[in-house]
């Protein structure tokens, strides 16, 4: 009956954009070929156009039947083995089938509460921060997550983040020295016995 051909296993890089659409991706790899009695001969260039299922997550093995090295004397093909590696973005972490992006704010725009546009993986959406909020606070952005196998999208979380100017003049600095002459607030008040 002859010898099933050889396994392949390859790590295929998926931009998170495209684990949302569906798409194809052309994936070349390539496969060891024998003679028919059985010696190893040259490998051979493969090249494939492979659906991205959707909800695959970072490490998932996808297996393509008989995608893998030609069998020998007869014998079946071997079959392809992807491994998902999910590529870093540079504005989302995944957690799950949820993304958490850094949203960077300033110290008045926490305080008084502001409006942003904060990116997505297909647009923007207009968050409303209210007066008041926390650095770390999280704002849960619902639908707009990685999908999961049935097709559902998780969430993305807002991560708040209150970033103070490096450089400020003096007019500036002599509003910060303002608020801190006639503020009570004590950021350390927990720690007075």
């Amino acid at each position: 009956p002859g010898r099933t051909g050889q396994d392949v296993e390859m790590e295929l890089a998926v931009f998170l954009e495209e684990t949302l659409s569906g798409e194809s991706k052309q994936v070349s790899f390539k496969v060891p070929q024998h003679s028919p009695n059985g010696q190893r001969m040259s490998d051979i260039t493969k090249t494939l156009n492979v659906k991205i299922p959707a909800g695959v997550v970072d490490g998932e093995r996808i297996r393509l039947k008989g995608q893998g090295a030609p069998g020998v004397g007869g014998g079946a093909n071997g079959d392809l083995y992807l491994i998902i590696r999910l590529a870093p973005h540079p504005l989302f972490e995944v957690e799950g089938h949820d993304l958490v992006i850094t949203v960077p704010l300033a110290p008045w725009e926490a305080v008084l509460g502001t409006k942003v546009a904060v990116p997505t993986l297909n647009s923007r959406i207009n968050l409303t921060i209210r007066p008041d909020s926390q650095n770390g606070q999280r704002l849960r952005i619902k639908g707009n997550g990685l999908m999961n196998k049935s097709g559902e999208r998780g969430d993305l979380y807002a991560q708040l983040k209150i970033v103070v100017p490096k450089h400020t003049d003096e007019a500036t600095r002599a509003l910060w020295q303002k608020l801190e002459d006639s503020s009570s607030f004590d950021p350390r008040a927990q720690w007075k016995g």
